[in-house]
């Protein structure tokens, strides 16, 4: 509002008052040279080497230093190229979160098969009134210990563990969607910036031919100084922006590298087609989300394993019989014969009675974490379908976007071009505009390379139940500890 009301008092300015403004731009002048002149130079101020700039007016001297862009990827092209199914192998086979994880298995299987060995029996040495006495005789002997397990009790821990061991199974599982996730997740994320550094090759080469026409029109006199001032410019900013597409491309491949679990592999070509994403009905795929996710499967089994541990504990209180048996050599003397009495032989048996502590407490406190686990289904039903919600609404969308850079834009801009291509053939156009529809066409597929991008990477977590964390410890159910029923622990 401001501005068209200057305008208009301009054009309603008479020829005197025009001049008297014209005195007045003068006056002003002169006073901000003074200003200047008496402003101090400031250690802060940003100063530039004008000195080393040449006005596009003296023909024979650049304006500035035209260095080429560095090419950082001039090695990388010749290497062969990557499919996302090689990556996905590699990570299958060396990605350490999957080793820990199937790990988890094998340490469950050895503990379900340790905790069902029965205690060991006990034999040792036995002696009573050795010295002394008025017989001077005593008993000593051999005897052997054995503790028998009774109401199934081993069987039942066994249960427990092999639950989790079935847990853990489906952990890896687990895992195995993170880790898919996470390096298709990356492997996108580097072939998008792929071609987005091939798509600032192009917009640098345009600019380079911008500042080429920019000084064949400052030739022939149809341009001046700050034309082709602004054409070095866009070429610079070209030149700066290809070499951080090709920095991204750079680090985007390291990260995938990582991802996998093979950080050391050099930078290589990516083989994939960026403009085929999957198409999915998003909401039918949160209801398998919901109902087969593999981290919905491992609450369900935590269920199974509190069940196994509840039977178990109400076991618990069932007491184990131990009986020792063995041979006693007797020196005491017999009346008669005054001999020895020899060997003899005794056995013992016992129960202990379960009056006080019947495992109560651990009967209550498995039933409470039953209920835990059950509410821990749910929980992690509606974890789910809160993740999945907004990345479903972020495919639509980019499929949107992407549809209509793909159906509408593109053809259009691409078309723009072609006509102002043929006006300049055909000597009705000035080459600067073949040019800047050129740079709108390539300014449009980079838009439309990022809508690919966005809708390839929610495809990808609504694909894998939206599970992420490759390099993060995968989780375990059970006892990290290895020592289980130690032989010295006679079966507890």
């Amino acid at each position: 509002m401001k501005m068209h009301s200057l305008i208009l008092a301009c054009v309603m300015t008479s020829g005197a008052a025009t001049a008297q403004s014209m005195d007045g731009m003068q006056h002003d002048h002169a006073a901000m040279q003074r200003q200047q002149q008496s402003l101090p130079a400031t250690k802060d101020a940003l100063t530039y080497p004008m000195q080393e700039v040449q006005e596009p007016e003296a023909l024979e001297f650049r304006t500035g230093e035209n260095l080429p862009a560095p090419e950082l990827l001039k090695d990388v092209v010749n290497q062969p190229a990557m499919t996302l199914a090689q990556w996905l192998d590699l990570a299958e086979a060396h990605h350490p979160s999957l080793v820990e994880a199937r790990a988890a298995v094998a340490r469950s299987e050895q503990q379900a098969r340790q905790v069902a060995l029965p205690p060991d029996p006990v034999v040792g040495y036995s002696g009573e009134h050795i010295r002394g006495g008025s017989f001077h005789g005593g008993e000593q002997g051999a005897f052997l210990s054995q503790e028998i397990v009774l109401g199934r009790k081993l069987a039942l821990r066994r249960d427990v563990v092999r639950a989790e061991g079935k847990a853990n199974e489906i952990g890896v599982e687990m895992q195995r969607a993170r880790v898919h996730n996470d390096v298709a997740q990356r492997f996108f994320d580097a072939l998008s910036a792929q071609v987005s550094v091939t798509i600032h090759e192009r917009m640098l080469k345009q600019a380079e031919d911008a500042q080429v026409n920019a000084h064949e029109l400052m030739r022939v006199g149809q341009a001046d100084a700050a034309d082709v001032l602004k054409a070095e410019i866009q070429t610079e900013q070209a030149k700066m922006e290809f070499v951080d597409a090709q920095r991204m491309f750079l680090a985007s491949f390291g990260r995938l590298a990582a991802t996998a679990g093979v950080a050391t592999i050099s930078a290589q070509p990516l083989d994939g087609k960026l403009t085929e994403p999957p198409q999915m009905d998003v909401q039918d795929l949160i209801r398998k989300s919901v109902e087969d996710s593999p981290a919905v499967k491992q609450a369900a089994a935590s269920v199974t394993i509190a069940e196994a541990q509840v039977k178990s504990a109400q076991r618990e209180s069932v007491p184990n019989v131990k009986i020792t048996a063995g041979e006693w050599y007797s020196g005491e003397r017999l009346d008669r014969t005054n001999k020895a009495a020899g060997w003899m032989g005794f056995a013992q048996a016992g129960v202990q009675l379960p009056l006080w502590n019947r495992n109560q407490g651990n009967v209550g406190a498995a039933k409470a974490d039953l209920s835990r686990a059950q509410a821990a289904v749910v929980r992690t039903q509606m974890w789910i379908r809160e993740r999945a919600e907004p990345i479903a609404q972020q495919y639509e969308q980019a499929r949107f976007t992407a549809d209509r850079y793909r159906t509408q834009i593109l053809p259009r801009a691409r078309r723009a071009y072609e006509l102002e291509v043929m006006k300049y053939q055909q000597m009705g156009q000035a080459y600067p505009k073949v040019l800047e529809a050129q740079a709108m066409l390539y300014e449009l597929q980079l838009g439309y390379v990022k809508a690919l991008h966005q809708e390839w990477s929610a495809a990808i977590a609504l694909e894998n139940f939206t599970l992420d964390g490759a390099l993060e410890k995968p989780m375990s159910i059970g006892a990290e500890d290895a020592m289980r029923n130690l032989p010295s622990s006679a079966g507890n």
